[in-house]
């Protein structure tokens, strides 16, 4: 099987995604079953993903598409796609016009492939010469949509619909993501097959881990610390950590909190929030860091607090497990299934429970025992776990869907 694998414009600000796709990659990278791996990628992706463009079983592709022509036909056939679906795919010139000005779809359908997996929400180009599989991460617009904009629930909605639609195949990492999508999109026939993350290897397992002593000079942090390993959106809930570290305080309790990820138009919000609440001697937001200075706090921490209100699935939590990183996670979706003991998990809304988790990783050696235990164990079982299969089922269901399909 010859499948197109597509990674332009994916970079570590994406978090999540980031990572399911190199952690997806390098499952491929290793199946027997796929003979040719196409990656589009982008020019800043060179020194990135060196590892994975100069294996042997890849044709790299460079994709990096920009301009005022490309743009204005972009977004042109776009337009033109949206709009065939609002008129619920009444008018068919609509469609056809997406098709003729989409420059991807013209450029994308130059290669022979059996199938491109799109490892994020949408897609450069439908209607290809070859099935299109789609890897959907999330509805969170419909569980938290006080955290969007009118705008942005509008645009979110309508997209996933119009990706829906028109892939011939959906893949999640999750039930409870399969069964919002058939909430949410009943009209949609398209399949969707649960997938989940190939955590069996490490995603950053090539690189080293910078000393603590490195990190303490670089960002100027104390050698005991909380991480939180979080882009700084509302629902990742930095807040009720912020709240619990003011608790602690008053019982006496100090104690460093850095939370990496991309600093988000609501970062302005926490930051107005440590001010207020004078906790700057005890908070570091960092932004985006390298993946040596990630896997070197991981190490140093001595608790990973994951307080998220909404979570399709954690890459965090993973880490921190595989890391052997002590660690506590909020009671949301697959979070409880994937640390697989109530011991180890919280009511995101509650700050004291967390204030209570983070003395007990301070002071019970017994606790943290445990928890280590705990994540050995559930990093066994996945690394036992074979996530191949299911990804070739999807693929093949979608290259039987699409040859069901010639018109399209």
């Amino acid at each position: 099987m010859t499948v197109g694998f597509y990674l332009s414009k994916t970079q570590p600000s994406d978090g999540g995604i980031y990572q399911y796709s190199i952690y997806v990659l390098k499952m491929l990278l290793k199946c027997s079953e796929i003979k040719r791996i196409f990656i589009f990628h982008s020019i800043d992706q060179m020194v990135e993903f060196e590892q994975y463009l100069n294996h042997p079983k890849v044709k790299v592709i460079l994709h990096d598409k920009n301009g005022r022509i490309y743009n204005f036909l972009k977004k042109t056939s776009e337009f033109y796609l949206t709009r065939f679906y609002l008129k619920r795919m009444s008018d068919r010139f609509h469609y056809r016009l997406y098709n003729f000005l989409n420059p991807d779809r013209r450029f994308l359908n130059r290669f022979k492939l059996d199938v491109l997996h799109v490892p994020r929400q949408h897609s450069p180009a439908y209607n290809l010469k070859y099935p299109v599989i789609i890897s959907m991460h999330d509805v969170q617009q419909f569980h938290f949509p006080e955290f969007f904009s009118p705008i942005e629930r509008i645009y979110k909605s309508i997209r996933y619909f119009t990706t829906m639609s028109e892939a011939s195949h959906v893949i999640v990492s999750y039930e409870h993501v399969k069964a919002d999508l058939g909430k949410y999109f009943r009209d949609v026939n398209t399949e969707v097959s649960v997938c989940p993350v190939p955590m069996d290897e490490d995603w950053v397992s090539d690189k080293p881990a910078t000393s603590a002593a490195e990190l303490m000079m670089k960002y100027g942090i104390p050698d005991k610390i909380l991480l939180t390993p979080a882009a700084t959106w509302e629902h990742k809930n930095h807040m009720a950590v912020l709240e619990a570290l003011v608790l602690l305080r008053s019982e006496g309790v100090k104690i460093f909190w850095v939370t990496t990820g991309n600093k988000t138009a609501f970062y302005s919000v926490l930051e107005n929030k440590v001010n207020e609440l004078r906790l700057n001697d005890q908070v570091l937001f960092t932004g985006v860091v390298p993946d040596a200075d990630l896997l070197g706090l991981y190490k140093m921490a001595r608790l990973v607090v994951i307080p998220t209100l909404y979570e399709a699935g954690s890459g965090p939590l993973y880490e921190a497990m595989r890391y052997q990183a002590p660690v506590i996670c909020s009671n949301v979706t697959s979070l409880p299934e994937t640390i697989g003991n109530t011991e180890f998990v919280f009511e995101p809304g509650n700050s004291r429970q967390i204030a209570d988790y983070i003395k007990k990783a301070l002071n019970d050696e017994a606790f943290l025992k445990r928890n280590l235990q705990n994540s050995s164990q559930r990093i066994s079982y996945f690394k036992n776990l074979n996530y191949a299969p299911a990804f070739l089922e999807a693929y093949n269901k979608a290259i039987v869907t699409f040859h069901s399909h010639p018109d399209r």
